[in-house]
């Protein structure tokens, strides 16, 4: 959104200031100034109580608003940082014991040219937006986002630990917009049951007001915050006047209803399924305010209620693919219930990853015909979160879900099996703010019990299975400086086979026979882990900044019961520097370059990899901006690429990545850009483009057009570990191919900021081809054609059941057999959704949802064709009615 600060790399390697400012005056880009005049502004305002009505309509003309002072006095802070402001703001803040009341008045000298696009609630535009941030708490780390366009469009946001910001977060609130000679009014009623706050009347909340000016990109905050600061909700100025606020006991419920009908391909002896399926769900989310700062949440079978669908992919790889949450219930706490695993907040890796709650179930069920249920039912999710006056907040999470049956038929026999067991997750967090925000400390805990006796799971999930962590984030020298450190610790407790499956696992590995730092052991009941993070860093300032850090897991490690991460077993350490000016010259609007380096080891020692790489951002003042970046990793050794086997040796590896994207705020912008990796001891290439094309065809349509390709090539891809008939492992490779297209496209048509329609899909093809296939020989050699032994004439054959048969010993009797990894993947998903909110936080919903897929043993890209055969590949087709209704106030 519009307010966000840049995103600031941590990872940029030390470097000169002869290099940077070297490669800056090669760009013609600016030379350095200083930091703006007037940043360091106190600013303060005054809430009225009402004592007569408001009318929400956009228009501040009620007697009321003229016994609420205005306040004014905005600082630019895009495009040129503390320059004069180009439009004038003013805005009004009453309250009574209900709700916050807030106008706001936007001059324009050219009202004719306002940008009042319409289109869906929460969505982010190039319009003209006014957003009033409030840190109720007064806490200076966390804030409630209320945007409004021109058009009356709503869009809110949470923002936490100062910086971070949740996008996700809905509120059930009122607001309007009216354009006028003078230029455009804003107006919002926000209900104190939507806020988190202190009934202390002698308590300061924060404030924040930010407006955007669509067709110049002007972007006027009422409390100056620069780009280069580390805080944002820090700066906020002060709100005071609010007194004799009492949050009492909010409660909100939201039910919902869903039916209709699905349409499959269907076989007259399946026993399972019809034509025509009918489709209902029912479910609910309800919320109960303790106190003015605390709440207790529930839910009852979870809607995702989504648009669009995860997207379609090919992972060749072993690591586990991330999917975003979208359901709302999970969605709301993030800023009390996340603890990350990652050196960056915005990565994947945390103790809770919410989409294990109601997942696919762990256990499949082969057969003719199959009845296996896609997600595990939640029978029921409850949490509690809050803050308190001093400074500590907290959240408790816990669900359950059910033990779930699939049922399949193969000829005349009729098998049923327990797919995933009965299941409790629980979270808690906690979190101390000290220093005014400045500092925080905090842990987290996180546990998984699963009802395995008599389930037949007993020997592939664990029963039980705690994680823990604790936190610390420091700012200091004037807010420039910051320090952060974690540490994690892991323990999972099943069966002897279900932990020497853990062992064996991608993650852990402790069956490779070059490891001497693992053992194996195969009665095992319990395994144990930890990790840590740490860094320190000058991230505030103009101009320069840098740190250090590194992480640190070790190969017990274990969270994903309930958590997400990858592979452990590693230390890394990295450092970083770079140089930004976000000052304009006369062509340039900021800029920033950025060096990083780092290494990484096992915990053998060895050495892993080694590597650097530099990049630069460039938004030029009409704005239009570049990127581009290249790197070289000295890649020494992977643990992980014989999937427990031996360690394989690596080569070196350079790649580059580069684009440019048009003016955002135009009718018509695109963006498009690409990358590639290149190992020139193989001959591997891989490279990907893509492109984004934006239309505003009308102010109320819009349409997104994504296409994007890849081509990959690899000599050294993983195929399969197949044991001959004395035991012996082989560990078999190949070269493949890969190619890649996808395609999304995104259409909305808004027929009122309560009314639209809107468009998802997504054509997507895959296919890989594999030849010249080898098994593992002498692995760590550091020349390439003595860690492979290549198949020779007469070892390999392959049979019509899609099978490659080997005869190592050309003795005419197989030894083992490998399945043809040769694949082409085709997929179709599409949704169509009416919207409409027929009042606050009650909506419905009409909805066709269309897939289809199909999958051959060929390996041979060809787009025209794969999209013909898409087109005659078995699809379904549902279509239904989905209402809410909010009860609240």
């Amino acid at each position: 959104m519009h307010m966000s600060l840049p995103h600031t790399s941590r990872r940029d390697l030390r470097t000169s200031s002869t290099v940077i400012l070297a490669v800056a005056g090669a760009l013609g880009l600016p030379s350095p100034s200083e930091a703006a005049d007037g940043i360091d502004q106190v600013r303060a305002s005054h809430a009225v109580r009402r004592t007569k009505p408001i009318r929400i309509d956009g228009r501040l003309d009620e007697p009321a608003w003229a016994e609420v002072p205005a306040t004014g006095d905005f600082w630019q802070r895009r495009p040129k940082e503390g320059a004069p402001i180009g439009q004038r703001t003013e805005f009004r803040i009453a309250y009574d014991d209900q709700a916050i009341y807030v106008g706001v008045r936007a001059f324009d000298s050219a009202p004719g040219e306002i940008r009042n696009l319409l289109h869906r609630r929460d969505q982010d535009s190039g319009a003209d937006w006014v957003y009033v941030m409030l840190d109720s708490y007064g806490d200076k780390r966390t804030a409630f986002g209320f945007g409004l366009n021109a058009a009356g469009v709503q869009r809110d946001m949470l923002m936490y630990d100062d910086t971070n910001e949740d996008e996700s977060w809905d509120a059930v609130w009122s607001g309007a917009s009216h354009i006028d000679a003078e230029g455009w009014t804003a107006e919002y009623r926000i209900p104190l049951g939507q806020l988190r706050f202190s009934e202390d009347d002698a308590r300061v909340w924060g404030v924040q007001f930010i407006r955007y000016v669509g067709r110049t990109g002007e972007q006027d905050l009422w409390s100056p915050t620069a780009r280069t600061d580390q805080g944002f909700v820090s700066k906020f100025g002060s709100l005071d006047g609010l007194v004799g606020l009492r949050g009492g006991r909010r409660l909100e419920v939201l039910p919902y209803l869903s039916g209709g009908l699905g349409r499959m391909a269907h076989d007259d002896a399946d026993p399972f399924h019809d034509a025509i399926d009918p489709r209902y769900g029912f479910g609910l989310d309800a919320k109960l305010g303790l106190t003015s700062a605390v709440t207790v949440a529930a839910t009852i079978n979870p809607d995702f209620g989504q648009v669009e669908a995860d997207p379609s992919q090919v992972n060749l790889s072993a690591n586990e693919t991330y999917f975003a949450e979208k359901r709302p219930f999970f969605l709301e706490g993030t800023e009390i219930f996340q603890f990350s695993l990652d050196q960056s907040d915005n990565g994947p890796s945390a103790l809770f990853y919410s989409r294990r709650i109601g997942a696919a179930p762990h256990a499949q069920l082969g057969g003719d015909y199959v009845d296996a249920p896609t997600g595990t039912t939640i029978y029921g999710a409850a949490k509690i979160a809050g803050k308190t006056a001093d400074g500590w907040a907290f959240g408790l999470l816990d669900a359950v879900t059910a033990e779930e049956e699939a049922t399949a038929v193969t000829g005349a026999t009729r098998t049923t099996s327990i797919v995933e067991p009965l299941t409790n997750y629980a979270l808690a967090r906690v979190k101390k703010d000290l220093r005014g925000g400045k500092t925080t400390v905090g842990g987290a805990v996180t546990s998984v019990t699963r009802a395995l006796d008599d389930t037949g799971l007993e020997n592939a999930l664990h029963d039980q299975a705690v994680t823990g962590g604790l936190g610390l984030t420091h700012r200091f020298g004037h807010d420039e400086w910051s320090a952060d450190a974690r540490v994690v610790a892991s323990w999972v407790h099943g069966s002897q086979e279900a932990i020497a499956r853990t062992q064996r696992g991608f993650r852990h590995l402790y069956q490779r026979p070059d490891a001497t730092h693992l053992d194996f052991d195969p009665t095992r009941t319990s395994l144990g882990g930890a990790g840590a993070l740490w860094e320190v860093g000058r991230y505030g300032g103009t101009h320069w900044k840098f740190g250090v850090g590194g992480y640190l897991r070790t190969p017990g490690f274990e969270a994903n019961d309930l958590g997400f991460h990858g592979p452990v077993d590693h230390l890394v350490q990295w450092s970083s520097a770079g140089y930004r000016d976000n000052l304009p010259g006369d062509h340039v609007l900021n800029w920033k370059v950025n060096v990083e380096a780092f290494a990484q080891t096992s915990l053998e020692p060895e050495l892993v990899s080694v590597g650097g790489n530099a990049n630069v951002n460039v938004q030029f003042s009409n704005f239009w901006s570049a990127w581009g970046g290249l790197g070289v990793d000295e890649n020494r050794l992977d643990p992980g690429a014989t999937r427990g086997g031996p360690a394989l040796a690596q080569d070196r590896a350079a790649y580059g990545s580069g684009g440019f994207a048009t003016d955002g705020r135009k009718a018509f912008s695109f963006e498009t850009g690409g990358d590639f990796r290149r190992v020139s001891a193989a001959d591997d290439l891989s490279t990907s483009v893509y492109a984004n094309i934006n239309i505003q065809a009308r102010s109320n349509v819009e349409l997104s057009i994504g296409p994007n390709y890849s081509a990959n090539t690899s000599h050294d891809q993983y195929v399969d570990e197949v044991a001959d008939d004395s035991g012996a492992p082989h560990y078999v490779f190949a070269h493949v191919a890969q190619e890649t297209f996808g395609l999304f496209l995104r259409g909305a048509w808004t027929f009122t900021p309560e009314l639209s329609l809107q468009l998802y899909a997504q054509p997507f093809v895959a296919a890989g081809a594999y030849d010249d296939f080898k098994q593992a020989a002498m692995t760590r050699a550091r020349a390439r054609d003595a860690r492979f032994a290549r198949y020779q004439r007469g070892q390999l054959s392959r049979t019509q059941d899609d099978r490659y048969v080997v005869d190592d010993d050309l003795d005419g009797a197989p030894d083992y057999a490998i399945g043809v990894p040769d694949f082409n993947f085709r997929a179709l998903r599409a949704n169509l959704v009416l919207r409409w909110q027929y009042l606050p936080g009650s909506t419905a919903f009409l909805i066709w949802s269309h897939g289809q897929s199909d999958a051959v043993t060929d390996g041979t890209f060809d787009l025209p064709t794969d999209l013909r055969a898409l087109g005659h590949a078995d699809g379904e087709d549902v279509v239904m009615v989905k209402v809410s209704y909010w009860l609240g106030r």
